[in-house]
């Protein structure tokens, strides 16, 4: 049986193409304990951190959906500080980047465990 986390990640994921939904959906669920583990960096620094991984992940095949388009948004996006939300479920998990109220969300990146 899944995960109440997992549920949360299969519903983003299903939505994760409607960045609208999405901002909603995680209004939603923000302020339920245990599911999201944030912090907040320079949009630089995290943009730096995963161009980076982005051209390896390129180098050696490994893809994670989302991580192109997240970084794309990153890189043109006019926000000072970036927060990095995961939620951390039984088979997958994702990391949430968005504006520090959630009001803009960038991007979703999705990953198996």
């Amino acid at each position: 049986m899944e995960g109440m986390n997992d549920l949360i990640i299969n519903n983003l994921y299903n939505i994760r193409n409607y960045l609208d939904q999405v901002v909603s959906y995680v209004g939603q669920i923000k302020d339920q304990k245990d599911i999201l583990d944030s912090f907040v960096q320079t949009r630089e620094h995290l943009y730096d951190i995963y161009n980076d991984r982005l051209d390896f992940s390129i180098y050696q095949g490994n893809y994670f959906e989302g991580l192109a388009e997240t970084v794309k948004r990153m890189k043109y996006s006019d926000l000072q500080n970036v927060k990095l939300s995961v939620i951390d479920g039984d088979k997958k998990s994702c990391s949430i980047f968005s504006s520090e109220d959630y009001s803009i969300i960038l991007g979703i990146i999705f990953y198996d465990n």
